[in-house]
C-alpha cells in the first residue's frame, strides 16, 4: 500500500472517524484505526463492537492495501504535520507504516487488517431516506432525554417507529419524556420499531450538517442500523429489551394553558439556577405574568418575572428541577412555547407553539 494525501484532508477524517475508536475494550486491535486505499480514495474505519464510523477521503493510490494502525499515535502525528501532502507507504513484512513529508520520516507499527472486524452485511435491509435537516431535528430533540441506568439498557436509547411515510422518536429516563416525529421517504413502505443508543445517535447528529437537500439513507436489519451520508456512515448495534409504551401515561388534558418566550424563559431559569438548590425553581403561571423564584437560606432568594404571551385555564404554583425545563429549551428553535399543566402533583406538557410535532413531558417536584 502506497499513497500520496493532503495533510487537511487526512486530519480531518481522522478526527470524525476516532471518535468511535474503543478506549475500554481488551482487544487491542480495536484501538486502531482500519485503512484501505482503493479507486482513489481512503477508507477509514473505527469500532468498539457497538458503534462504528466508517469516511472516505480522496487520495492518490499508487499502489492498493489495508492496515490498522493505532488510532492515538497516528491521530495525534497527522494533526501536527504540517499542511501539505503526506506519502504514507506500508511494509506489510512487519506490518508497519511510513510516512513522510519535507524532509520528514515518521514509522509506525500497526497490526494486519485481517484482524480487524469486517463492516456487517445489509442485505435485506429496511430501507428509507430523510433529509439531513429532518433527522437533525428528530435526533436533538430526543436524544437528550435519555437515561443513563444500565441496569435499564433499553432506556439509554431512543425508541424508532417507522410506519409509511413517518418516523417518531421516544426518550425517557423516567422523569421526563421527549418525543417528535418527521416526513420521510419510504418508498417500500417498511415498518419497523427499534431502540437506538443515545451514544450513537450523538455522534450522527455532529456529522449531520442541517442541509435540507442532503439525504440520508438508513439501513435497518435485525440488529444493525446505518446512517449513509455519502462519504461517511455510522454503524451502530441495535438495544434489545422491551421498551415501555410511556406516551400512555401523558395526560390528555391540561387545565393551565400559557404561552410563554422562550429566550426570556430561558434566561431567567439560568439566572434562577445560579442561586437555586440542585436546581430547584417554583414557576407561577398568572394570567399576564409568569413567575421564577428559588429561595436558598444560605446563599440568597431569586425572584424573576416576564410577561405571557397568553393564557386559557387557571393560574397555577408547581415546581420543577430547572434542569429538565432547560435541557427543552435549548433544542427548541421557535421563539415560544406552550406550557400546559395538569395540578401541581402531575406531568406538565411543553411544545413549540404552533407544533404539535415535538413534544416534551416532565415530572415536577413537590417538595417545593
Amino acid at each position: 500500500m502506497k499513497i500520496l494525501i493532503s495533510q487537511e484532508g487526512l486530519n480531518a477524517t481522522l478526527a470524525t472517524v476516532a471518535r468511535a475508536v474503543s478506549t475500554k475494550n481488551t482487544i487491542p486491535v480495536l484501538s486502531g484505526v482500519y485503512l484501505s486505499a482503493r479507486d482513489g480514495a481512503l477508507t477509514i474505519r473505527a469500532t468498539d463492537l457497538e458503534l462504528a464510523i466508517e469516511a472516505f477521503t480522496p487520495c492518490e493510490v499508487i499502489s492498493e492495501g489495508e492496515i490498522v494502525l493505532p488510532a492515538r499515535y497516528f491521530a495525534d502525528l497527522i494533526r501536527r504535520i504540517p499542511y501539505g501532502n503526506i506519502e504514507l507507504s506500508v511494509d506489510y513484512q512487519n506490518y508497519v507504516a511510513s510516512l513522510r513529508w519535507g524532509r520528514s520520516q515518521y514509522v509506525i507499527h500497526g497490526f494486519s487488517a485481517e484482524q480487524f472486524p469486517s463492516v456487517p452485511d445489509i442485505a435485506g435491509a429496511s430501507v428509507f431516506t430523510v433529509s439531513q435537516s429532518l433527522l437533525r431535528d428528530l435526533l436533538r430533540q430526543t436524544t437528550f432525554a435519555a437515561g443513563h441506568d444500565e441496569s435499564k439498557p433499553w432506556l439509554t436509547g431512543v425508541l424508532f417507529k417507522l410506519r409509511e411515510n413517518k418516523i417518531t422518536g421516544t426518550a425517557t429516563d423516567s422523569v421526563r419524556i421527549a418525543h417528535a416525529e418527521s416526513a420521510v421517504e419510504n418508498p417500500s413502505d417498511h415498518a419497523f420499531s427499534i431502540i437506538i443508543p443515545s451514544r450513537s445517535l450523538n455522534e450522527v447528529t455532529r456529522l449531520l450538517t442541517g442541509d435540507e437537500e442532503s439525504q440520508v439513507r438508513v439501513s435497518v436489519t435485525a440488529n444493525q442500523v446505518f446512517f449513509d451520508l455519502g462519504n461517511m456512515r455510522v454503524i451502530s448495534r441495535l438495544l434489545e429489551g422491551q421498551y415501555p409504551d410511556v406516551m400512555r401515561l401523558v395526560p390528555q388534558t391540561y387545565p393551565t394553558d400559557a404561552v410563554l418566550p422562550r429566550a426570556e424563559f430561558m434566561e431567567a431559569l439560568e439566572r434562577a439556577t445560579l442561586i437555586a438548590r440542585d436546581g430547584a425553581v417554583k414557576i407561577s403561571i398568572q394570567p399576564e405574568k409568569v413567575t421564577i423564584t428559588s429561595n436558598t437560606p444560605e446563599v440568597g432568594h431569586v425572584y424573576e418575572e416576564l410577561a405571557v404571551a397568553s393564557m386559557t385555564g387557571d393560574p397555577i404554583d408547581i415546581g420543577f428541577n430547572a434542569k429538565y425545563l432547560l435541557d427543552f429549551l435549548k433544542v427548541l428553535e421557535t421563539s415560544e412555547f406552550r406550557f400546559q399543566c395538569s395540578g401541581s402533583r402531575n406531568p406538565a406538557r411543553l411544545q413549540p407553539a404552533g407544533s404539535s410535532q415535538f413534544l416534551y413531558v416532565v415530572l415536577p417536584l413537590i417538595t417545593l
